[in-house]
């Protein structure tokens, strides 16, 4: 407890400006749950539900698929049935996938029409927007909370890059050329964030040139295999209206999906290498690449595993849904999941290629006042002896 106050009394605007955030937060999220009268739609606000077995459908694989009717009351909270009570009904399968379940406190938005004195009316979807809201201000406030200025700084990144995206979308909708729209992407991206996060410095500028090259390095790559290789099968892929540039729109997603990971090893070996060379003045070249390279070998599993488990993430339940309805996983393989996985081996590719990348760029940048040695750059990168790894 005395810690607490001792905290408390040390850090007296930051608990200040997080109680306020705190408040401020609590009234939006009431307000978000109370905001009817901004829609045009009408919303209703389920008083009861009772419900029943339909029937039962056997699946591909043998499971079971039980269909269920709700019998749904509920209350009319804005437009010309104000106050008014309306019958909803709803069809739901235990698997909920084409369907929802609904229960008692939820925020629906309806169809109402009346029948001779009584409200009917279609449910067209489930009120979402407290539980965003929700999730938005938790994310703020505990990353303000943890990294203070830090967070803010990330939280501003996060808002120009979301801007500059749909702002890249509407010229790419406006005809302007898709390629050119990556490329400046890329560099905003990368620009933007770096800069943001930690200011105009050596070792973000190494940072910023280092994941250009690792980009461009990638881009090349592909390139020069789907030249040589042959071309995707992309009108497989799910979702596609037949864009006529849908070749670019794929690659463009692979790189910019690789981009944020490429860019973490990319400072990460640069403010290593910057801490490294400032607090030991007298390291050599080739004492500075055997580190940079012991730190290279620990991010670079990590993240990729971290695009495996992104990429996973994203197409489990679609793999799942498919595979339990009769698919089998050659087929997902081959047809379904073949995108996934060149989107993970081309981001993997941009993270090996990143930790030699960054070295250089790094030691190049940071070479100036360290200890003379005989020995060459590029060669220490690549040839550095890892018996003693792991010791």
């Amino acid at each position: 407890m005395e810690e607490a106050k001792k905290y408390i009394r040390s850090n007296k605007i930051r608990v200040f400006s997080l109680l306020i955030l705190f408040i401020i937060f609590v009234a939006v999220f009431i307000w978000t749950n109370n905001n009817y009268s901004i829609y045009k739609s009408t919303i209703a606000k389920v008083i009861s539900v009772s419900e029943s077995l339909d029937k039962t459908e056997e699946g591909p694989d043998g499971r079971k698929e039980n269909y269920y009717n709700q019998v749904i009351t509920a209350k009319v909270k804005n437009g010309q049935f104000k106050g008014e009570t309306v019958i909803l009904k709803n069809t739901y399968s235990s698997s909920v996938l084409k369907n929802e379940k609904y229960k008692k406190g939820d925020d629906l938005f309806v169809g109402v029409k009346n029948n001779d004195g009584e409200l009917t009316g279609s449910i067209s979807g489930l009120k979402r927007d407290k539980f965003i809201v929700l999730f938005i201000e938790i994310f703020i406030f505990t990353i303000v909370a943890i990294a203070g200025k830090f967070g803010v700084y990330t939280l501003a990144t996060l808002v120009v890059n979301i801007s500059a995206f749909i702002y890249f979308i509407k010229l790419y909708i406006s005809g302007k050329d898709f390629m050119l729209i990556n490329l400046l992407m890329i560099i905003f991206f990368s620009v933007v964030t770096l800069l943001l996060l930690g200011g105009f410095s050596r070792k973000n500028i190494g940072a910023i040139i280092s994941t250009l090259i690792t980009t461009s390095l990638i881009y090349v790559l592909y390139k020069l295999t789907i030249e040589f290789g042959g071309d995707l099968h992309y009108e497989l892929m799910d979702y596609i209206a037949g864009p006529n540039d849908i070749e670019n729109i794929f690659l463009s997603g692979v790189i910019i999906g690789c981009l944020g990971a490429v860019m973490d090893v990319s400072i990460t070996i640069n403010s290593a290498v910057n801490e490294i060379v400032n607090s030991t003045k007298s390291i050599t070249v080739k004492q500075l690449v055997k580190s940079i390279r012991e730190i290279g070998h620990d991010i670079m599993g990590t993240m990729i595993n971290v695009l495996m488990f992104s990429y996973i993430g994203g197409s489990l339940a679609i793999v799942i849904l498919k595979i339990i309805n009769g698919y089998s996983l050659f087929r997902m393989i081959q047809f379904d999941i073949s995108f996934e996985i060149v989107r993970f081996l081309i981001g993997s590719i941009g993270i090996v290629a990143a930790v030699p990348i960054s070295a250089l760029v790094a030691v190049l940048f940071f070479r100036k006042g360290m200890k003379k040695d005989d020995t060459d750059i590029r060669d220490n990168i690549v040839s550095i002896n890892d018996s003693n790894r792991g010791r």
